[in-house]
């Protein structure tokens, strides 16, 4: 029960964390090329509900933090609401076009101002993603070790999984499967993968004292190249000493590249799987939503901080480099959900501006645009409900 109440705040303390990061990192781009587009801010608010802390700055922008840590927004002076999709404020309608653009009102700006503004939240996304994997590059150095190479030790084991109710503990070392001697990680995964539901019987050593382990792999389904694998899993990490590593030294410019290949990665990784998606060749399970972060997030914390030696200060370093690479990772994902041309996101904007630029510079229709925003929140609702469903699904495997 312990160990269960641990994991929990742990989750949540990751989650709360990374998706703050995140979201800051969006709004602010928002923010600050609006600023520079002579654009007053009303609010900027990290979380959602209720205002739990906040200050006002020499600007006049309320800046706070909400009481629900769930996304968060940059709301305009004329706005009504924070997603600055409802019609302006009542101040904005009773001035001219001018008199609006000299007091800073978003709806009175040119058309490029109120583009890049858009733009810049989820570009900024790409950009934090860059910045931090290079960063990480920098510091750290570039790890060019061969993992599947290495001895099959174990790091983490996650909770509730088939290796946590084997009795599998972070460090042990698994000698044998099934009387077949294994000498590599590389070599125990492809056992794991290849025997779903299939008890397996291990041999394992840990701090000199051997023992005999059986756990049944359990089946997930995920994408591949040529549609959907099923596989095994039993929800272990692999445990990695410091001597094991190969690391290269990265200077700024080389690291710069790191940062800009590992976000391409996944940019391009994304795109072929929601492809694959509507081709048929992809299943859309992996799609995750707020459950399926919490449980991520929770897992990457954990085993960072069961990975190392227990040394305080080794572990601190350990989780601030996974969560930092966990927040790059999903910066990059929010960018791209926001750059679908869905209508509420930035993509959705971006999309009516070039309507507008097209219509030269009229705008559609005010109850166009309320149609279009009523289709895109359905869109999105019924696809925050899909991945919840995802997320149930993958926590109890019965549900479905």
């Amino acid at each position: 029960m312990a160990g269960t109440i641990q994991d929990l705040l742990i989750a949540a303390v990751a989650f709360v964390l990374v998706l703050s990061v995140v979201v800051f990192v969006h709004e602010y781009g928002h923010f600050r090329v609006g600023r520079w587009c002579g654009i007053r801010v009303k609010s900027f608010s990290i979380g959602l509900g209720s205002e739990w802390i906040g200050w006002t700055d020499k600007h006049g922008t309320r800046w706070k933090i909400s009481r629900l840590p769930l996304g968060g927004f940059v709301s305009w002076v004329d706005d009504t609401d924070g997603s600055s999709t409802l019609p302006a404020s009542e101040e904005h309608r009773e001035l001219s076009d001018e008199e609006a653009r000299q007091r800073g009102h978003f709806r009175a700006q040119p058309l490029w101002k109120r583009a890049v503004t858009v733009a810049a939240g989820p570009l900024t996304n790409f950009v934090f993603a860059i910045a931090t994997f290079a960063l990480i590059a920098f510091i750290v150095g570039r790890d060019t070790t061969d993992y599947a190479s290495l001895s099959p030790r174990i790091g983490g084991v996650q909770t509730d999984s088939a290796a946590s109710e084997a009795g599998l503990r972070s460090g042990d070392l698994i000698l044998r499967v099934d009387e077949q001697s294994v000498a590599t990680w590389g070599a125990f995964h492809t056992t794991v993968s290849s025997s779903p539901n299939e008890a397996l019987s291990l041999t394992v050593e840990n701090a000199g004292e051997r023992r005999s382990v059986t756990v049944t792999p359990r089946l997930v389904e995920r994408p591949s190249p040529s549609g959907v694998e099923r596989v095994g899993v039993i929800g272990v990490s692999l445990g990695v000493l410091d001597s094991d590593r190969t690391v290269e030294a990265v200077g700024p410019i080389e690291a710069l590249g790191v940062g800009a290949r590992n976000t391409w990665a996944i940019v391009s990784s994304t795109a072929s799987y929601v492809a694959g998606i509507f081709t048929g060749h992809n299943s859309g399970r992996d799609i995750a939503g707020p459950i399926g972060i919490f449980t991520q997030s929770g897992q990457i914390a954990t085993m960072a901080l069961d990975g190392v030696e227990d040394d305080l200060l080794a572990k601190a370093a350990s989780l601030l480099r996974a969560l930092a690479l966990w927040a790059a990772v999903l910066s990059v994902a929010v960018g791209i959900v926001n750059l679908l041309p869905i209508p509420i996101l930035d993509g959705g904007h971006l999309l009516f501006y070039a309507i507008e630029a097209v219509r030269g510079g009229r705008p559609l229709p005010a109850a166009a645009q309320e149609w279009a925003y009523r289709a895109g929140l359905a869109v999105m609702a019924s696809l925050f409900l899909f991945a919840t469903w995802n997320d149930i699904t993958r926590l109890f495997p019965g549900a479905h």
